[in-house]
């Protein structure tokens, strides 16, 4: 097991770190990842939290886009996921494939399994943009095997309170799907940004409260078609929600993340009722 030290990016503290994931990629443009699901990111169903998942998504997809580009580097321009709300076994596997690597982007997709089968599905958009000095370099030691494996997780790494709590992520008004956090190292990209997952996952909160308030029984997010507008870098980050739909069984809202006064990111959510 390779571990990726605090040399650079990310920081020892950091909420990429404290997922503990466990990564591999291969000279065949594919890649995996490996994460343990523990209570801390499970929804109160059992489910893993749909945000979780979708940072694990950015984490992987986000790492093979960046070396299909290579010496270039990417911005997450939209993430689609769609999960099954049950119960997850104790891992949760991704698999990666390039699906376009062109001159201005590239398309990744991301199929989510456990122990019950399939658990989800994934696609994600990258803008190719020109190599920063500041930008990490991602280490292209291809694996032949899925026991060579590197990871972020250091020895002092790992959730000790739900994500959300470790976020510093607060539900200001649930039914009209308002939250706030503050922007901190924890969260942050290696463009200084707020990490493209924790963006949706921030949407995912929003979209539970207000969504659960709507349909009047406890409701989990299922779909996501997140938008990147721009990087929150500034802070406080909010939401405000707009319910699309609802009944006792589910439904769908639109969900936007600003950055002070400017959204930057726009979020189309469907949850149902998990049992």
């Amino acid at each position: 097991m390779t571990v990726v030290d605090e040399g650079g990016y990310p920081p020892a503290h950091h909420v990429l770190r404290d997922l503990r994931v466990e990564f591999a990629q291969r000279d065949d443009g594919t890649a995996s990842a490996w994460l343990p699901v523990g209570r801390w990111v499970r929804n109160p169903s059992g489910a893993v939290h749909a945000g979780v998942l979708a940072t694990l998504v950015d984490l992987l997809g986000g790492g093979l886009a960046a070396a299909t580009v290579a010496p270039d580097w990417i911005a997450t321009a939209d993430l689609t996921l769609t999960v099954f709300p049950r119960l997850a076994a104790e891992t949760v596997r991704a698999d990666a494939t390039v699906v376009h690597a062109g001159r201005t982007t590239a398309v990744i997709e991301v199929t989510l399994t456990d122990g019950g089968g399939t658990l989800g599905l994934a696609t994600m958009s990258f803008a190719r943009l020109v190599r920063r000095d500041t930008n990490p370099v991602i280490p292209r030691d291809p694996s032949t095997s899925e026991g060579d494996r590197s990871t972020l997780a250091l020895a002092s790494s790992g959730l000790t309170e739900p994500i959300v709590d470790r976020l510093g992520l607060e539900v200001t008004d649930a039914g009209h799907g308002g939250t706030e956090m503050a922007i901190t190292p924890y969260i942050r990209n290696s463009l200084g940004a707020v990490q493209g997952g924790v963006l949706a996952t921030v949407a995912v909160v929003a979209a539970d409260a207000s969504l659960s308030v709507a349909c009047t029984t406890t409701v989990e997010t299922c779909e996501l078609q997140v938008t990147y507008l721009a990087l929150a870098k500034v802070g406080p980050v909010r939401t405000r929600g707009q319910i699309l739909h609802s009944t006792e069984a589910g439904g769908t809202a639109v969900i936007d993340v600003l950055d002070g006064d400017r959204v930057v990111t726009t979020v189309r959510a469907a949850a149902t009722v998990t049992r």
